[in-house]
């Protein structure tokens, strides 16, 4: 986009992404193959990572639209969770490392990164002009899934590098998340560009002056939306708390060959970021996102079916789950800019922060549900019943599309999002 400050910005979140799925992976295989952890256990370690959100999430949205300094804030998000993980790759490095002590750090990250998230979504329209945010928005989203792709890449070569001495490589995983967060601390400190208040911004632009619908009053899109989102949630933490111990287990996947599930979803979340804001330029953005769920909740169904010979059930869960990624960064850009559409500058902070915590409270439920749920009748039942858990939202919103299409329209609530508005 041409701009040095909006690059240094997409590199900082290009490199914490990066160190976080080398982590998440390499932990994964760790609590299964190493601390030989339970479908309960996992479930909770996932859970535990959600947990944080659920509570804070609306402490933290009041707070991010009243921060003054908020990459400043950014930056100390950083150098917490980097800190954090050095410690864990020490610990690690001396195999002490635990379940519970994974939990915690789960659960400290969690702090970290329901602030960080919320101040990111916000601080984005203080350097980015208001038509270009929608865009802006899809390359970020396109570079965080280039650096998942690079980071599950690595995260197999550690694993395969080190065999047995998982211990070790999950210390070198921590270690270099420990840098990237360094790394983006680094890059946000080198932007030139006032650190200011979103809303202040706002005022400077004149993007305070047009009305806007409050996005959950009764009839609102988000409102409608609302029963999806939180079973999007409940299965997509079920799917996660799920995936590792089905994979390494039910479909007996080598360790070496963990990673390589998760190579495509990279590059299939670049091909959708790169799409999102191309077909919603053609359309609503809100056909876009059930359209983008639809193909969601088909290939959660395609990965629980998985099976058959090795090279084919790995072949067969790699497709889906990138299917399943490409459809999930649609969704993402074409219901971030329903948010903003339907947002106050001022009150972004806390309706982003708002709708975090209600989905992340269903992300804990799932995640807990999920270890139970498979301990009492198998991992692959258990993905089954996430998979198909999103379809029991359609009532609600087939009845609301229909008032959409055959009752009153609401003069402040745009059927396309503004040229203003971005994701």
């Amino acid at each position: 986009m041409g701009d040095d400050d909006f690059r240094k910005y997409f590199w900082a979140e290009a490199s914490s992404r990066f160190g976080t799925v080398l982590t998440l992976t390499a932990t994964s295989t760790i609590a299964v193959e190493h601390l030989h952890a339970t479908d309960a256990q996992i479930g909770m370690l996932s859970a535990a990572g959600y947990l944080p959100a659920a509570v804070l999430g609306p402490f933290v949205g009041r707070a991010a639209d009243r921060a003054r300094r908020p990459r400043g804030f950014l930056r100390r998000c950083d150098l917490l969770a980097g800190a954090c993980l050095a410690l864990t790759c020490l610990v690690t490095a001396l195999g002490t490392l635990s379940m519970r002590w994974l939990t915690c750090l789960a659960v400290l990250l969690g702090c970290v990164s329901v602030a960080a998230e919320t101040l990111y979504f916000v601080h984005l329209q203080v350097l980015v002009p208001a038509e270009r945010l929608t865009r802006a928005r899809a390359r970020l989203q396109g570079g965080e899934y280039a650096a998942a792709l690079a980071g599950n890449g690595l995260a197999g070569i550690v694993v395969v590098a080190f065999g047995g001495a998982l211990a070790f490589g999950g210390a070198l995983a921590f270690g270099i998340d420990a840098v990237t967060y360094g790394l983006s601390a680094v890059l946000l400190s080198r932007i030139r560009r006032a650190d200011r208040p979103v809303q202040e911004c706002a005022r400077h632009t004149g993007r305070t002056e047009q009305p806007r619908q409050r996005p959950f009053v009764p009839g609102s899109f988000l409102r409608r939306l609302l029963p999806l989102l939180m079973l999007q949630a409940i299965a997509s933490a079920a799917g996660t708390a799920l995936l590792a111990p089905f994979l390494l287990r039910d479909l007996d996947v080598p360790v070496g060959l963990y990673g390589v599930a998760f190579l495509a979803t990279g590059a299939a979340g670049m091909a959708g970021s790169w799409a999102a804001p191309r077909v919603t330029a053609r359309g609503t953005p809100r056909h876009w996102f059930l359209a983008a769920a639809g193909v969601q909740v088909l290939a959660a169904a395609g990965l629980a079916g998985a099976g058959g010979a090795f090279p084919l059930a790995l072949a067969v869960a790699g497709g889906c789950l990138a299917m399943s990624k490409a459809a999930g960064a649609v969704a993402n850009v074409t219901l971030s800019t329903l948010i903003v559409a339907d947002s106050a500058p001022e009150s972004l902070g806390r309706v982003v922060a708002l709708l975090r915590s209600a989905v992340t409270a269903c992300q804990v439920g799932g995640a807990l549900a999920a270890g139970l749920l498979a301990g009492a009748v198998g991992t692959r039942t258990a993905l089954w019943c996430a998979a198909l858990l999103p379809v029991l939202a359609t009532p609600w919103l087939a009845a609301g599309l229909r008032r959409d299409r055959h009752g009153p329209r609401p003069r402040t609530a745009p059927d396309h999002a503004p040229r203003r508005t971005t994701s």
